[in-house]
């Protein structure tokens, strides 16, 4: 695995290959702690805390911290990208001024170095999923807005367009939605084990001074604030995915009204049609060369006009009574 070592003061080293069994051995970690470190996925994220190393799997942004220096993990993907890439770049962007805690730099002052690393990891895991939460709903606002005003005058196959473009948005957002609650998980998982907590102070540990039990305030702060704001997140998220659902749920209804509308149209113009098949169906018998003796009487083609009109109005009427009596029998 190609790796890249960070010292106390933000200063790194070229990057070196370490085997498992090389880092197992340097850093005290066994072989089940690395099983997943080199996998080209995102995987699950997890905080293992170990006697004197901390490790940190945030999607593809793992990391080997101790007391006094970082390892970072280069993970290689095969063929495309992760759509995770973003967080190991918002974390290495100005990283030596993140680990030596400089003012503005998003970590908090007073930190030991450990905790200035894992406070640096979650803050660019929860920023790239905001900052990716923020473009989708965008996206996702003048997506709605386009639609509302193509429901007024435009086709179904443009609406159809529009529709499977919300379609993505969701799938989108449900990804979003998946890592945000991946990583507020993780948090809580860590915020559930007092002795977890007590066991990240490893710059105290390594000075002799560990901590108790109940010894954990700044740490059990520090991942608080992360899983609210994963939570955070995650709520918006799937609120703004209901709404979507909602929205794509009632334009259906509305195409439905209108495809019901246009059926109704078309049975009402066919029992015109067979009205009026019986006019042409009297008309056709009338227009066979055999003699009928009607030919003669003045008033045969008044009588017989007359009568297909009635026909035509009755069938109508009797077809338009029945296509109402179907309508409400549906409703």
């Amino acid at each position: 695995m190609q790796t890249t070592i960070y010292d106390a003061d933000g200063s790194s080293s070229d990057p070196t290959r370490l085997t498992k069994q090389d880092i197992s051995q340097r850093y005290g970690l066994s072989a089940r702690d690395l099983r997943a470190i080199d996998l080209p996925s995102d995987g699950f994220p997890h905080i293992l805390i170990r006697e004197t190393t901390m490790l940190v799997h945030l999607f593809n942004l793992r990391l080997l911290v101790q007391a006094d220096q970082m390892l970072l993990f280069h993970v290689a993907y095969q063929g495309q990208r992760s759509s995770t890439d973003n967080t190991t770049r918002v974390f290495t962007h100005d990283l030596a001024g993140k680990l030596r805690g400089d003012p503005g730099r998003g970590v908090s002052l007073g930190l030991p170095y450990e905790l200035r690393v894992l406070e640096a990891a979650l803050a660019a895991t929860t920023s790239t999923l905001e900052a990716e939460y923020v473009l989708a709903k965008e996206r996702a606002v003048k997506a709605l807005r386009t639609l509302d005003l193509q429901m007024l005058d435009k086709e179904e196959s443009v609406i159809h367009s529009d529709l499977r473009e919300l379609l993505d948005l969701v799938r989108r957002l449900a990804g979003i939605e998946q890592r945000a609650r991946h990583v507020r998980s993780a948090v809580q998982e860590v915020l559930n084990e007092d002795e977890d907590m007590a066991a990240m102070h490893l710059t105290d540990k390594k000075a002799g001074r560990p901590h108790e039990l109940e010894d954990h305030q700044d740490v059990e702060y520090l991942l608080e604030a992360y899983y609210k704001a994963s939570d955070t997140v995650v709520q918006e998220t799937v609120s703004l995915m209901r709404n979507i659902q909602q929205t794509e749920q009632t334009i259906q209804s509305i195409l439905d009204v209108r495809r019901n509308q246009i059926m109704v149209l078309e049975a009402k113009v066919e029992i015109c049609m067979l009205g009026l098949a019986a006019a042409t169906l009297v008309a056709g018998l009338y227009g066979m060369n055999v003699p009928n003796y009607w030919e003669e009487k003045s008033w045969a083609f008044g009588l017989l006009v007359s009568f297909c009109l009635l026909g035509t109005v009755l069938i109508s009427r009797y077809g338009m009574r029945q296509l109402r009596r179907v309508q409400r029998v549906h409703l």
